[in-house]
């Protein structure tokens, strides 16, 4: 299974509010109709550090590629008509991800909470991308349901972090990693329920 990540925000005569209503009562159930997907979760943002975007949804797919390639045809025309009445789709940033479940547990807590830490990373990558797995897993190590993802941008604007740290509840951080710049969003996660996604429809 594979995953993707994608930022998004509300259009300029529109509200957060709106922005975060309309997604799931509209546009959620819209692409967990026409996408292949296994998973799909929305992560709303409440507060934090970077209130540029208001959504951080995560996809998941057997190949989110080719489930991704599906806007070039018809369920993109559907996606994007939809996406015009709510988002300013020119400020979309989407990235493929590398993840790494660190801890077993829920991804939030029951009432969706949940705490994103976007990293940015100085000097070398590679370097800098061990420093942050090992720090992570540290963290992982008292806590559950802990996921880390590296992302790699699929076009511009670039998702707004190299990765992104992901915590149950509303949690702070102590010290970070060395080179790394690392800002705190407060989250309300909502995830699709299997039985509503063409995978899971579609299994016994």
């Amino acid at each position: 299974m594979t995953k993707s990540i994608c930022a998004l925000v509300h259009r300029p005569d529109s509200t957060r509010a709106a922005f975060h209503a309309y997604y799931e009562e509209q546009h959620a159930p819209l692409g967990a109709r026409h996408f292949p997907f296994t998973r799909y979760a929305r992560n709303h943002i409440i507060g934090g550090d970077v209130p540029d975007y208001d959504t951080i949804s995560e996809f998941w797919a057997d190949d989110i590629a080719a489930a991704a390639a599906l806007m070039n045809g018809p369920v993109g025309d559907i996606m994007r008509a939809d996406e015009e009445k709510f988002m300013d789709r020119s400020r979309i940033a989407s990235a493929g991800v590398d993840e790494y479940a660190l801890s077993p547990g829920e991804p939030a807590m029951a009432d969706g909470s949940r705490t994103a830490f976007l990293i940015d990373m100085a000097g070398d990558r590679d370097a800098g991308r061990d420093h942050i797995l090992s720090w992570a897993r540290g963290l992982a190590s008292d806590s559950k349901g802990v996921s880390l993802d590296f992302t790699e941008s699929w076009g511009s604007p670039p998702f707004p972090a190299a990765a992104v740290l992901w915590m149950p509840g509303h949690v702070q951080l102590g010290d970070c990693p060395p080179s790394a710049t690392v800002r705190r969003l407060i989250l309300r996660r909502v995830e699709t329920p299997t039985a509503q996604l063409i995978f899971g429809a579609s299994t016994p």
